[in-house]
């Protein structure tokens, strides 16, 4: 195992150890997460967008 993995699997920890607790909170109170789904769509999409960008311009 290189650095790189093992940097890799920190970070991937790291992100799952504080995103727990926010879906464990919105599977709690799902009549709050209903009105966000906006907030979430829009950065999802650019995200999407950014990543065939990059695919394309490597092909």
């Amino acid at each position: 195992m290189d650095w790189l993995q093992i940097t890799q699997a920190l970070f991937l920890a790291a992100m799952m150890v504080f995103i727990f607790p926010m879906v464990k909170r919105a599977l709690k109170n799902p009549s709050e997460s209903k009105g966000n789904w906006g907030s979430i769509i829009m950065p999802l999409i650019i995200v999407i967008a950014i990543v065939a960008l990059l695919i394309s311009m490597v092909r």
